[in-house]
C-alpha cells in the first residue's frame, strides 16, 4: 500500500504564508488560530499531493479541504486566468449534506467579497453549485451554460453528467476532488460504483486531479486510503494520511430509565425510556436524536410530542427537499428544540450548536455511535454529549460495551466490497454510452478501482458477453454493442435511456412522491412500502399521519388522516446489524463478566461497571441482574469460549433450539441458515428462523436431539450449504431482482415510464428460472457473493465455525428445564409471530421472567406469602364479568378505566360475555346516554362518567398551548367532530387531532359521543377537578381493587401518573391501614394490595372486612333524609338540629320548633346518659331501661316543685326551694339520668342560655319487646357495630345483644387485623363488599354527628377537650374548626386541616352549615386564626384562598356574610353617635318639642341644655308639652308622650304578676290618682303595693303627669315583636349605631333571639345594616343603612355628659365612660371629669380633673343655664392635665398621650 503518514504541523504563519493576501486577511480576522487537521493538511494539499485526513467531527475538515482550493481560484481570479469551467467536485454521499456544504462555502466566500472591499482588494468571483436529485431542471440548465467552479454533488449524479455529453466537457480540466464522509459510503455497492465513477472521472481529466478524502472516524486506515488513490498502471497511488491529535472528548453514558429493567415489563421500560428522553431534550437548549431506522424516527417524534414537546421535527432521507432544508435551517438558527433522525444528519451537515445527541437503543457499531454523539459540541474544543438510551437488556449491554471500546478507540473495520459484477455491468454500459473501448484499456480502466483491482480478465470479459448477449446469453436484451473478436465494445442504441432511467445502487428505493388532498407534496415513500399499502391505511409521514387512497405512476395520493394511530409498520427498513468488532467484544465481556460476577461484592461491582463502561447505576445494576439470573437458571453465560445451545418447548409443544450466539446479525443470518438446513434434513420437516445479534432461534414441529448439533456444521462445508439453502429462497429472489436491476437485466423504468416491483419481481423469477442453471453467470454469482458477503458474514461465519472446529470455541447444550434462560427471552418472544401489541409481549415476558425468578430466590421464594393459584382465581372472581349491557358501568367501576372499540392493552373485551361487535354497540349507546365517559392515558379508556372527574384530577397533564391549540380549543362545540375543527380551523386533520390529544390529556376537552365508523365528538371538560391528592388516592385504589399485587412503577405505568404521586398515595394508604406494602407475589421489589384483600387472602374467609370498608359503608347510610321524623326513625338519636339539618332534605327550623313545642321530639339523658334529642315514642322506651337509677327523697320533693312550675331553671329551683345551690344541681342530676326530667323548650334551641326542665312521665314497666326493637334499631342504623358498643346505646350486653340481633336477621362479621366481631343485617353484606366510591365533599359536622361514632378516640387525642366541629371526606377526619355562637355572628376561632390544600372545601362546608345558622338569624361567619396563624398573619396562598370564597379581611380577621365592609375609627365612630345624639353645636334641636317629637323623650335637664337651643326646664315643658315621667328605654325614668311610652310597654312586655294587677286596677279607676291615694285604697300591705307600683313603673305600664298623678300607659294593640322592633327603630335614629349586647341591654331584653329578630326584621327592611364597623374590633354592630356610606361630621366643641344622660350609659357600656363620672368631651377626646351633676337648679362640681378650658366649657355651660357651680379647691393645672390625659388613655388603648 502506497500510503504516507504526515504528523507535522504548520505554523498559522507557515500556512497564511501560502495563501493570498485576501485569504490570509480573511482568516486572521475570522479565526486567531489553525486546527490540528488545518496545521497538518492545508500545505499537502496545496503541493497538490492525495490526501485522507481524519480528524473529529467539528475539528474544521471541510475548511481543511477548501482552503487551498479557494486561495488557488482567487489567484487564478487575480491573474485572469479563472476561466468558466468546472475546477474542484465535492461528492457528498447524501443530499442533505450537499446542501450544507453549498451554504457553508457561500458564507466565507460572501465574507472574503466584504473583506476585499473593505481592503481595497478585488472581489473573487468564485461560483459555487449543487448538482443533486434535488436540482431543478431550471439549475441544470443554468449550470451548464455557466458551470460553477465548485461543484458540490453526489456518486449518482455524477456518474450522470460523466455521460451528458456537453456537460461532461466541462469536467475535463477538474483539479481537484473532495470525497466527504468516505468511511460511510466506502463499504457499499454504491462505494464501488463512486468508486469505478472516480476513475472514469480520471480519465476524462486531461491531467491527474487531487483527491482528498475527509471523515472523523477511520478504520482500517490503509484500505481506506487505498480505496481513496486507487491504481494506476497497477499501482496504488500515493496518499499522505493526515490523523489529527486533537481527540474530541466524550461525555458518554448510557441511560437506563429505571433502576432495574429487569423488574419491569418491557412496555413499561419503553414508556419510561420516552419520558426520560423528555427530560433530557428539556434540559438541553438543543437535541439531535438518533434512531436505527426512519419509522424509529417518526416514532420517537410520535411519543414525545404525546408527552408535550410541541417544538421538534423529524429529519430523513424520504421527506421532501424544502421539508429538509427547513429543518436544517432552523435547527442551525436554534429555533428547534429537538430533531430526530435515522442516519440523513450523522454525517457532517453543519446543524449548528447541538448541546446533546441522545442515541435510542445501540448504534450497533462504534464508529456509527462515534460519528453521531460527535455531532454535539460540533466545533473544535467542545466536548461531545452522548447519551444512549436502552429499553432492554441485550441492548443495554451493547451499549455499555460500544462505550468501553469508543474510549478505548477501538473502531469497527471498514468492509470494502469487492468485485460487484452488477456495478460493473452498470458502470460499463456507461462507458459505453461516450465512447467505442478497447477491452484492454477499459480493463485497465477498471482495475484502476481500489473496488475492482483483483479482478480477473475472465470475469470482466463475461460481463462484457452478458451485456453484449453473446452465445448463453442471447436471451438477455444486450445493453451494448461488443465485437469479441476485435475486442472493442461500444454503445447501443437505446441504452443512454436505460442508463440514465434506472442508475443507481439501490433499486428497491424507487421513491413515490406523496400527494396530499391540497395537491402538495409531502414527501416520498419507497416503492417497496407503497407496494404493501391497501386503501384506508394510515402511516405516518414527517411526523404527520395519512390516510393511503390509491396510486398513480409514481405517485401516492393520501388525505389527512383523523388522528388514528398508524395501522402499518411506517417505514420498511431493515434493523441496523451489529458489526462482528463490536459483537467479539460483547462475547469478551460475558466471559469477564462471568468472572466478575462471582467474585466481586454488588457495591464494589457496580461502581466498577458505572466507571468502566459509562453507564448509570440502574444500567450497572439491571446487567448484574441480568448476568446473575442467566448464571442461576443456565449455569452458564454464554460468551467468546463458550456457546451456548439451549432446547425450549413452547406453549403448543413445537421444539425451538435456541443458539447463543453473539456474533451480530449477519454472522448470526449465515449461520443460522446453515444449520437450519441441517436440522431439516434430518428431521425431514421444514425449520423456522429468528434470529437477533445475540442468538438465533430454530424452530421444528419434529424433535431433534439437541445433543446432535454441536459438530453438526462445519466451515468447508458452510458455502455450499448456503448456496443450497438460500437458492429457494425470498432472500435470493429479493437480492436477484436487485442485482438484475442494476446489471439492467431488468428494468426499473422502461422510455419514462415507472415498472412497478411487482412486473420486476415477475421478470426476475422468470429470468431466474431461465437462467439459475448457468454456471459463472454474472449476475447469479453476484446474487450469490451480495447474499452470503453483504447480507450475511460469511467470512467471519466461518471463522467461528473454525473455532469450534479447532476447540477454540465449544458449544455448551442444555436441554429444556422449563424454565428458558434470560438470554433466551428476547429471542423467544421474537419467534411468536402472534406477538403483535407491546402490552402481548410484556405480558409473555412477565410469564417468563416469573419462572426465572422461581430458579433463581431457591428458598428464598419462600418469603412470598402468596402464589399465583391464590391470587390469579381471587382477583378473577372480583373482577367478574359483564353478561349484558347494564353490567357495563359496574365492570368499570370494579376495574377502573378499559379501552374500548379497539382491542389493545387493558380492554373490555377480556371481562365480557358478548362478542366484541355487541360489546362496541353497549359501549356507544353508554357514551351516548351519557352513563359512560372517557379518560385519558395514552389512549382513551371508558369509564362511568360521574368518574371521570377523578381520573382527570389525578392524571392531568401541565403542558403550554401553541396558538394551534388555542384556536382548536375555540373550536370546540358541545358536540364537535375532528372534521369540523379542522374545517372551523383551516389546519389539517393531523395537527387537529395532535392538538385535540393534548387537550385531552390536560383534560381542557372531553369525549362525549361516537359513532359506528368509531369517529369520536368532543366537547369541553366540564367535570371540575377534585381535590387532586384525594383523586389520586381514589383511582390508586380502584386500581388495586383488581389488580394487584402491584409495585409504584406498574400502578404509575398503568394509569399514567407520575411515580412520585402513585408512591406517596400508596404510602399514604399503607401509613392509614388501607393499603399494606410486602412481597406478596414473585418480584424483585416491594408490593402492594388492598388490606382487605389481603386479610381474606391470609384467612381463607369471606366474611373479613377492614375498618375502611366498614367505615365507607356506614357513611354511605342514613345520608339523606326526606323529613326530621325519618331521620329519627333512622337514627333513634340526634346530638344537636345541626345533625338533622345536615341529613334532612329542605330542613324547616319552624317545623322543628313546632315538634319540640308539641312534644314530638324530646331532649334528654336518653343516650346510656348522654343528652340527645329522640321521638317521644322512642323516648319512653330508652326511659323504661332507666327504672333503676337512684333517686333521693329530695330529689323527688325537688320533682314536684318542677311539676309545680311546669319548667324551671336551677336558678328558679334554688329561689324556689330555698336549697344550696350544689344541692339542687346534684338532684337535678340525678332526677335527669333517671329520666325523670328532660329539657324543656323556650320557643327555640339556645345553648348560650341556662338550661330549663320539665318533669317526664317515665313508663313503669319494662317493654320487652321495646328493647328488642332498640336494639335491631341500632344494628340497622349504626351497622356493623360491635356487640359491645350496644351496650352504651340500649344498655344490654354484649351477649344480650347478639342473641338478639341473631334471632331478627343479623350476621356477625369479622373487622380488621384483630378479626373484632361486629353486628350487621344479613342483606348489608353484600352491600359492604361493593366498591363505592367514596363521597369526597367536606362536610362539618357536630361531635355527636352518627358519622363520628367510631371517631371519638382519634378525636380525643388529636384535639383533646375542644369545643371543635370535625372536617370530615369520606370517612377519614381531615380537620376540626372551634366554632362558637356569638352575637350577631358566627365565630370560627381555629381552623385546623391536615393538609392546607383541603381549605376551599372545608370553607364549602363552612358555607352549607351557615344556611342553619341563618335560620336562626345569623348570616356572618368570622374566622380568627387560620392552619395555626392569625388571620392577618395569613401567607398569601391562604389568603387568596379565602377571599376568593367570598371572605373579607376586616380588623384582623375574615368575615363572610352579609355586612358592610367599612370600619370606623375611634374618632370617626364616635363622631357618628355625637352627631346622631344632636349634641354637637349645630346639630342641635331647636326646641324641646322638636328634641321629643324626634327622640320620643328626654330624661332630664342636662338633656335639654345639651340638645337644644331653647333655655327651659323639663318641669316646664312636662305641663306644655302634656309629658309623662315613667320608665324610658333603657329602664330610667324619664319624660315621654303617652303614646310612646305605649310602645314602650309593648316591646318590654312583662308579664303582670297579682300584686302588679291589683294596683293597675285601682290606677285604672281613680287615674290620675296619686301616690297616697293608692296605698291608700290597695289591699295589699304598703310594701307590696309600692313594689307594684315601682314594678308597673318600671314595665311602662303606669306614668305620672305633669301634676304627679298616676294613670294607666294603655295598649296601644301592638305584639310583641312589632313593639319591640319599632322601639329599635327609635333606638337607632337615636344612637346610629348599636351591637347586640348593648342594644338588649337598652331594650331590657333577657332573650337575646328576641333582639337578634328585631334586628333582623329592621335588616330585612333595609332600615339597617351590619358590620364590624369599630375598627380592631371584633364586634358585630348594627347601623342605619342609610348612613352605612356617607362621611362623618368630625365632631368640634365640647359636649358635657351628667351620669344621668343616656348617651353616658351608651357610652358606658361601650367603655367610653365611668359610671360614677361626668364628662367633659373636646370633640371626641375626653378633656375633664367630674363627680355631681348640672341641673337647672344647681352645679354641683366635685374632684374636678381636666383641662382648664375643660373647666372654662363647664363654666360657660352652667352659666347660660343661670347656676353657678359649687366646687372645692382647685388643683393644679398641670395635674388636672395629666389626669384627664391619663382618663383618655384608659378609655383608649393604643392612644398616644397627649402634652
Amino acid at each position: 500500500m502506497n500510503m504516507l503518514r504526515s504528523d507535522r504541523a504548520y505554523t498559522k504563519e507557515e500556512v497564511m504564508g501560502l495563501m493570498e493576501p485576501l485569504v490570509s486577511t480573511w482568516f486572521d480576522e475570522r479565526f486567531d488560530r489553525l486546527s490540528d487537521p488545518q496545521s497538518k493538511a492545508v500545505p499537502i494539499i496545496h503541493e497538490r499531493k492525495n490526501v485522507l485526513v481524519s480528524s473529529p467531527t467539528g475539528s474544521g475538515k471541510t475548511l481543511t479541504a477548501f482552503m487551498s482550493i479557494i486561495n488557488e481560484l482567487v489567484r487564478y481570479d487575480n491573474e485572469g486566468t479563472l476561466e468558466e469551467r468546472i475546477y474542484c467536485i465535492y461528492i457528498s454521499p447524501l443530499k442533505a449534506l450537499a446542501n450544507d456544504i453549498n451554504r457553508n462555502l457561500n458564507t466565507p466566500l460572501k465574507e472574503m467579497r466584504e473583506v476585499a472591499e473593505a481592503n481595497g482588494m478585488k472581489p473573487p468571483n468564485i461560483k459555487v453549485a449543487v448538482r443533486s436529485g434535488d436540482t431543478s431542471p431550471y439549475e441544470r440548465q443554468k449550470m451548464l451554460k455557466h458551470p460553477p467552479h465548485i461543484l458540490i454533488t453526489t456518486p449518482e449524479s455524477l456518474a450522470l453528467i460523466l455521460e451528458a455529453p456537453k456537460f461532461r466537457e466541462k469536467l475535463t480540466q477538474v483539479e481537484w476532488l473532495i470525497l466527504d464522509e468516505i468511511h460511510d459510503i466506502c463499504d457499499s455497492k454504491r462505494g464501488a460504483f463512486l468508486s469505478l465513477t472516480i476513475e472514469r472521472l480520471q480519465e476524462l481529466c486531461e491531467t491527474d486531479f487531487t483527491r482528498i478524502g475527509l471523515s472523523a472516524t477511520l478504520a482500517p486506515m490503509e484500505a481506506i486510503a487505498g480505496y481513496l488513490g486507487g491504481y494506476e498502471n497497477g499501482e496504488p497511488r500515493e496518499v499522505t494520511l493526515v490523523e489529527s491529535d486533537t481527540k474530541k472528548q466524550l461525555d458518554l453514558r448510557v441511560i437506563c430509565p429505571t433502576e432495574d429493567m429487569t423488574t419491569l415489563p418491557s412496555d413499561m421500560v419503553n414508556s419510561m425510556m420516552y419520558d426520560t428522553l423528555k427530560e433530557l431534550v428539556d434540559a438541553h437548549e438543543t437535541t439531535l436524536v438518533f434512531t436505527n431506522t426512519r419509522s424509529g424516527a417518526e416514532s420517537v417524534v410520535y411519543k414525545l410530542k404525546e408527552r408535550g414537546l410541541d417544538n421538534i421535527e423529524v429529519h430523513h432521507s424520504s421527506l421532501g427537499k424544502d421539508t429538509r432544508l427547513d429543518v436544517e435551517e432552523r435547527l442551525k438558527a436554534g429555533e428547534i428544540k429537538c430533531v430526530v433522525s435515522s442516519t440523513s444528519l450523522e454525517l457532517g451537515i453543519d446543524i449548528g450548536s447541538i448541546d446533546l445527541v441522545c442515541q435510542i437503543g445501540s448504534p450497533k457499531s462504534v464508529a456509527k455511535g462515534l460519528q453521531r454523539v460527535g455531532r454535539s459540541g460540533h466545533s473544535m474544543g467542545k466536548v461531545a454529549k452522548g447519551r444512549l438510551l436502552v429499553f432492554d437488556p441485550d441492548d443495554l449491554v451493547e451499549c455499555a460495551v460500544m462505550c468501553r471500546a469508543a474510549h478505548r478507540g477501538d473502531i469497527d473495520r471498514v468492509g470494502i466490497p469487492e468485485n460487484p459484477l452488477d456495478v460493473l455491468a452498470q458502470t460499463v454500459v456507461g462507458m459505453s454510452l461516450g465512447a467505442r473501448w478497447n477491452v484492454d484499456d477499459a480493463y485497465k480502466l477498471v482495475t484502476g478501482s481500489y473496488c475492482y483491482r483483483n479482478l480477473t480478465k475472465e470475469s470482466f470479459v463475461s460481463v462484457l458477453r452478458y451485456l453484449g448477449s453473446k452465445d448463453e446469453y442471447e436471451g438477455v436484451y444486450s445493453k451494448i454493442w461488443y465485437d469479441e473478436e476485435e475486442g472493442v465494445f461500444g454503445r447501443k442504441r437505446g441504452a443512454r435511456m436505460i442508463y440514465y432511467l434506472n442508475l443507481g445502487t439501490i433499486p428497491e428505493e424507487a421513491n413515490y412522491r406523496v400527494i396530499t388532498g391540497h395537491g402538495s407534496v409531502a414527501g416520498e415513500l419507497s416503492e417497496k412500502f407503497v407496494e404493501r399499502l391497501a386503501p384506508k391505511d394510515i402511516f405516518v409521514l414527517g411526523g404527520r399521519s395519512f390516510e393511503f387512497v390509491r396510486s398513480k405512476g409514481m405517485s401516492a395520493y393520501v388525505k389527512e388522516a383523523s388522528g388514528r394511530k398508524p395501522t402499518v409498520p411506517s417505514w420498511a427498513g431493515e434493523m441496523l446489524p451489529r458489526s462482528f468488532d463490536l459483537s467479539m467484544d460483547i462475547a469478551r465481556f460475558r466471559g469477564e463478566a462471568a468472572g466478575i460476577i462471582e467474585n466481586q461484592g454488588e457495591d464494589e461491582l457496580m461502581d466498577r461497571l458505572v466507571s468502566d463502561f459509562d453507564i448509570d447505576e440502574g444500567s450497572a445494576r439491571s446487567i448484574i441482574s441480568y448476568f446473575r439470573e442467566q448464571k442461576v437458571v443456565a449455569g452458564m453465560i454464554p460468551d467468546d469460549k463458550i456457546l451456548s445451545v439451549e432446547e425450549y418447548i413452547d406453549p403448543s409443544g413445537n421444539q425451538r433450539i435456541v443458539f447463543h450466539f453473539p456474533f451480530g446479525r449477519r454472522v448470526n443470518d449465515a449461520l443460522s441458515r446453515g444449520y437450519a438446513y441441517k436440522i431439516s434434513n434430518i428431521t425431514g420437516a421444514n425449520a423456522s428462523v429468528t434470529m437477533s445479534d445475540d442468538s438465533f432461534m430454530i424452530g421444528t414441529s419434529r424433535k431433534i436431539d439437541v445433543s446432535r448439533i454441536p459438530g453438526m456444521l462445519s466451515s468447508k462445508e458452510l458455502e455450499t450449504i448456503l448456496r443450497k439453502a438460500v437458492r429457494n429462497s425470498e432472500i435470493f429472489k429479493l437480492r436477484f431482482r436487485h442485482t438484475a436491476a442494476r446489471s439492467f437485466m431488468i428494468l426499473r423504468n422502461y422510455q419514462g415510464r415507472p415498472i412497478s416491483v411487482n412486473r420486476q419481481q415477475t421478470r426476475s423469477s422468470y429470468l431466474l428460472d431461465a437462467l439459475g442453471d448457468m454456471e459463472n453467470m454474472p449476475v447469479i454469482e453476484e446474487t450469490y457473493r451480495e447474499v452470503l458477503e453483504d447480507d450475511m458474514d460469511i467470512k467471519n461465519a466461518r471463522v467461528v465455525l473454525e473455532s469450534l472446529d479447532a476447540g477454540t470455541m465449544r458449544m455448551a447444550v442444555q436441554p429444556f428445564t422449563g424454565t428458558p434462560s434470560p438470554f433466551a427471552h428476547s429471542i423467544i418472544l421474537s419467534g411468536f409471530s402472534d406477538i403483535v401489541l407491546m402490552e402481548d409481549r410484556s405480558a409473555l415476558l412477565r410469564e417468563l421472567h416469573r419462572k426465572v425468578l422461581y430458579r433463581a430466590l431457591g428458598d428464598a421464594v419462600k418469603e412470598f406469602e402468596f402464589e399465583e393459584d391464590q391470587i390469579v382465581p381471587y382477583f378473577r372472581e372480583k373482577i367478574g364479568r359483564a353478561a349484558d349491557k347494564a353490567d357495563i358501568a359496574p365492570l368499570l367501576m370494579r376495574t377502573g378505566p378499559l379501552q374500548a372499540l379497539r382491542e389493545r392493552g387493558r380492554n373490555i373485551y377480556a371481562y365480557c360475555d358478548a362478542d366484541k361487535k355487541t360489546v362496541d354497540i353497549w359501549v356507544r349507546e353508554l357514551i351516548e346516554e351519557g352513563t359512560l365517559g372517557t379518560v385519558f392515558f395514552d389512549e382513551a379508556y371508558v369509564m362511568p362518567s360521574e368518574e371521570v372527574r377523578y381520573y382527570a384530577s389525578a392524571t392531568r397533564k401541565e403542558r403550554d398551548l401553541t396558538e394551534q391549540d388555542r384556536a382548536v380549543l375555540n373550536a370546540v362545540g358541545d358536540r364537535t367532530a375532528l372534521s369540523d375543527i379542522s374545517e372551523a380551523t383551516e389546519l389539517d386533520a393531523d395537527t387537529v387531532y395532535r392538538s385535540m390529544r393534548k387537550l385531552e390529556s390536560m383534560y381542557l376537552v372531553t369525549r362525549t359521543g361516537v359513532n359506528a365508523n368509531n369517529r369520536w365528538y368532543f366537547k369541553r371538560y366540564d367535570k371540575g377537578f377534585p381535590n387532586a391528592e384525594e383523586s389520586c388516592d381514589r383511582v390508586v385504589t380502584r386500581h388495586l381493587e383488581c389488580f394487584a399485587p402491584a409495585t409504584v412503577k406498574e400502578t404509575a405505568f398503568a394509569l399514567s401518573m407520575p411515580e412520585s404521586a402513585v408512591s406517596t398515595s400508596l404510602e399514604s394508604m399503607t401509613a392509614s391501614g388501607e393499603v399494606v406494602r410486602g412481597r406478596f407475589l414473585i418480584s424483585e421489589g416491594d408490593q402492594y394490595m388492598l388490606k382487605i384483600d389481603h386479610m381474606r387472602l391470609r384467612s381463607g374467609k369471606d366474611n373479613v372486612f377492614d375498618h375502611d370498608s366498614i367505615e365507607k359503608y356506614r357513611a354511605s347510610k342514613g345520608r339523606r333524609f326526606p323529613g326530621i321524623r325519618e331521620f329519627f326513625e333512622f337514627y333513634e338519636f340526634a346530638g344537636s338540629e345541626i345533625d338533622v339539618f345536615s341529613r334532612v332534605d329542605g330542613f324547616d327550623l319552624q317545623k322543628w320548633n313546632d315538634m319540640r313545642s308539641a312534644g314530638e321530639i324530646r331532649l334528654g339523658r336518653f343516650a346510656r346518659g348522654r343528652v340527645r334529642f329522640i321521638l317521644e315514642e322512642d323516648a319512653r322506651v330508652y326511659a323504661s331501661l332507666r327504672r333503676d337509677e337512684p333517686v333521693a327523697d329530695e330529689d323527688m320533693e325537688l320533682l314536684s316543685v318542677i311539676k309545680g312550675m311546669g319548667t324551671a331553671t336551677l336558678r328558679q329551683l334554688v329561689k324556689a326551694t330555698g336549697r344550696e345551690k350544689e344541692s339542687v344541681r346534684d338532684s337535678l342530676m340525678r332526677l335527669d339520668r333517671a329520666l325523670l326530667v328532660v329539657r324543656g323548650f323556650d320557643g327555640r334551641e339556645d345553648w348560650g342560655t341556662e338550661n330549663r326542665y320539665e318533669a317526664y312521665e317515665r313508663p313503669s314497666e319494662l317493654d320487652e319487646g321495646a328493647i328488642e326493637r332498640a336494639v335491631m334499631k341500632a344494628v340497622k342504623a349504626y351497622g356493623p357495630i360491635p356487640p359491645t358498643a350496644m351496650r352504651f346505646i340500649t344498655g344490654i350486653s354484649p351477649e344480650a345483644a347478639v342473641s338478639i340481633a341473631s334471632r331478627n336477621g343479623a350476621k356477625t362479621i369479622l373487622v380488621g387485623d384483630g378479626q373484632t366481631p361486629m353486628l350487621v343485617m344479613s342483606d348489608e353484606v353484600p352491600l359492604i363488599r361493593e366498591d363505592r366510591s367514596p363521597d369526597n365533599e367536606v362536610r362539618l359536622l357536630t361531635l355527636h354527628d352518627p358519622d363520628l361514632a367510631s371517631k371519638w378516640a382519634e378525636l380525643a387525642a388529636r384535639y383533646g377537650d375542644r369545643w371543635i366541629y370535625p372536617l370530615v371526606r369520606g370517612n377519614a377526619v381531615i380537620g376540626a374548626m372551634e366554632i362558637w355562637e356569638m352575637s350577631g355572628c358566627i365565630e370560627v376561632r381555629a381552623i385546623d386541616l391536615d393538609d392546607p390544600k383541603d381549605l376551599t372545601d372545608a370553607l364549602r362546608a363552612v358555607d352549607k352549615m351557615m344556611v342553619f345558622f341563618a335560620m336562626k338569624g345569623t348570616d356572618i361567619v368570622r374566622v380568627r386564626e387560620i392552619l395555626s396563624k392569625d388571620a392577618s398573619d395569613c401567607d398569601p396562598v391562604v389568603a387568596g384562598t379565602m377571599e376568593k370564597a367570598g371572605y373579607v379581611l376586616v380588623n384582623g380577621f375574615y368575615a363572610k356574610g352579609r355586612f358592610v365592609p367599612r370600619t370606623f375609627g375611634y374618632d370617626e365612630m364616635f363622631s357618628y353617635v355625637l352627631s346622631k345624639q344632636r349634641v354637637l353645636k349645630g346639630r342641635r334641636f331647636k326646641t324641646v318639642g322638636e328634641a321629643i317629637s324626634e327622640r320620643g323623650y328626654v330624661r332630664n335637664d342636662s338633656e335639654i341644655f345639651s340638645r337644644t337651643d331653647e333655655r327651659t326646664t323639663i318641669k316646664k315643658q312636662a305641663e306644655a308639652l302634656k309629658l309623662m315621667r315613667t320608665a324610658l328605654i333603657p329602664a330610667y325614668i324619664g319624660y315621654t308622650t303617652l303614646e310612646t311610652a305605649s310602645l314602650y310597654r309593648a316591646a318590654k312586655g312583662e308579664e303582670m304578676d297579682e300584686d302588679m294587677r291589683t294596683v293597675l286596677a285601682i290606677i285604672r279607676d281613680r287615674q290620675p290618682v296619686n301616690r297616697k291615694a293608692i296605698i291608700n285604697a290597695s289591699p295589699l300591705s304598703m310594701e307590696r303595693t309600692v313594689e307594684g307600683l315601682n314594678s308597673l313603673s318600671k314595665a311602662s305600664a303606669t306614668a305620672q303627669n305633669s301634676s304627679g298623678g298616676y294613670v294607666e300607659v294603655p295598649d296601644n294593640g301592638m305584639g310583641h315583636r312589632e313593639a319591640l322592633k319599632e322601639a329599635t327603630r327609635k333606638l337607632f335614629r337615636e344612637f346610629g349605631i348599636f351591637s347586640a349586647e348593648v342594644l338588649s341591654y337598652f331594650l331590657q331584653q333577657r332573650k337575646m333571639h328576641s333582639v337578634r329578630d328585631a334586628l333582623a326584621d329592621l335588616e330585612k327592611e333595609g332600615f339597617l345594616c351590619k358590620g364590624f364597623f369599630e375598627e380592631g374590633s371584633p364586634t358585630v354592630y348594627w347601623m342605619l343603612a342609610a348612613d352605612a356610606q356617607d362621611p362623618v361630621p368630625e365632631a368640634s366643641g365640647f359636649t358635657i355628659l351628667n351620669t344621668q344622660d343616656n348617651l353616658h350609659v351608651y357610652l358606658r357600656h361601650m367603655g367610653r365612660t365611668e359610671t360614677s363620672l361626668s364628662v367633659v368631651f373636646k370633640g371626641t377626646e375626653p378633656v375633664g371629669t367630674f363627680k355631681g351633676r348640672v341641673t337647672s337648679e344647681e352645679a354641683k362640681v366635685e374632684d374636678f380633673e381636666g383641662t382648664d378650658e375643660a373647666f372654662a366649657a363647664l363654666k360657660d355651660m352652667t352659666t347660660s343655664m343661670g347656676v353657678r357651680i359649687d366646687s372645692g379647691e382647685k388643683e393644679d393645672d398641670d395635674d388636672k392635665y395629666w389626669d384627664a390625659s391619663e382618663f383618655y388613655l384608659k378609655m383608649n388603648p393604643g392612644a398616644k398621650k397627649q402634652r
